[in-house]
């Protein structure tokens, strides 16, 4: 691409090399404006193939932001993703990035992913391609927003549907074990994670540690975890589990509104209530004002700790 024999085209790259490399509500406005530009979305290809790491990040805003377009037009979004995501030759962890965000975005806006793919359908995608994975990341990530843990354990468990079958694929070839979720990104295996969990289902503690072993230091795999040992209130230990999870390197420059509101249900349910206390009001202050339904959340589980250290302070003492 000869950006400086076209005016046009090196005006729009100029552009999007001024934009932020980080995605904040500021840089998105800005973003939808630079597609307006005459050969935005070239500019955008040159900076997600030939910008460097910073170039990159700008052009995952971009990407960001033009799909976002299609989420509230009632597009399917899905497709428009995973073809941008394909055009920049994503690794997992930027499809996680662009597509987890949007994905969210889109179920509350009531353009679920799950209007426009089918388990089917995206079983029958390469996930070890951009494209496949994508799709792969924004159908099972809808999937665990809405608490469907069954519905992702079938999906795993679909025969003939994969490229390979079910298990060959998850566990990386004949003979592997099934438990390590070698075969997939360690997204999509924690996903996996997430569904055992989420019933309470010990078989996901293994795959919770390979999961960890693979990319404790992601926030969105950990985040996937966190919310599989929240929801299994059945499974031994979670509440020391989940602070252990807190404790990862996803975490190390600190925790964020979602993580002090699993760090709060878990000490409420040690009975650790002024901690939890302390955990939840700094969830609630950190929120971004429009994350609603997380602030909602939050108010709920203030309301619990409060309740059961009402409840823990007012019982009679045990007889001798």
């Amino acid at each position: 691409m000869r950006v400086e024999h076209d005016p046009e085209l090196r005006r729009a790259v100029e552009a999007v090399a001024g934009l932020p490399a980080s995605w904040t509500p500021v840089t998105e406005h800005v973003a939808r404006g630079l597609w307006r530009l005459p050969r935005a979305a070239d500019a955008v290809t040159h900076a997600l193939t030939g910008d460097g790491p910073a170039g990159r990040d700008r052009g995952w805003v971009m990407v960001r932001a033009r799909v976002a377009e299609e989420v509230a037009s009632g597009r399917d979004w899905t497709r428009e993703a995973a073809c941008w995501l394909a055009r920049g030759r994503a690794d997992w962890r930027e499809s996680v990035r662009v597509t987890a965000d949007l994905a969210w975005r889109a179920r509350a806006d009531g353009h679920s992913a799950l209007v426009f793919l089918t388990g089917a359908h995206v079983a029958g995608t390469d996930p070890g391609a951009p494209y496949g994975r994508a799709l792969w990341h924004c159908f099972l990530t809808t999937l665990r927003y809405d608490f469907r843990c069954g519905d992702i354990e079938e999906f795993f468990s679909r025969p003939g549907e994969f490229l390979s079958g079910p298990e060959e694929f998850f566990s990386g070839g004949a003979g592997g074990d099934p438990a390590d979720g070698a075969g997939t990104d360690p997204y999509v295996a924690a996903m996996r994670a997430f569904a055992l969990l989420g019933r309470s289902r010990t078989a996901g503690l293994p795959l919770l540690e390979a999961v960890l072993a693979r990319a404790a230091d992601d926030r969105k795999v950990v985040h996937a975890l966190l919310h599989g040992v929240w929801l299994g209130e059945a499974l031994p230990g979670q509440p020391e589990l989940m602070l252990r999870l807190l404790d990862s390197p996803a975490f190390a420059a600190g925790l964020d509104a979602e993580a002090l509101f699993r760090r709060a249900s878990a000490l409420r349910r040690l009975r650790r209530f002024d901690e939890a206390l302390e955990a939840v009001q700094s969830a609630i202050d950190g929120l971004d004002p429009r994350a609603v339904t997380v602030h909602a959340d939050c108010v709920r589980e203030r309301a619990l700790i409060l309740m059961e250290r009402d409840l823990h302070r007012d019982a009679p003492p045990p007889r001798p």
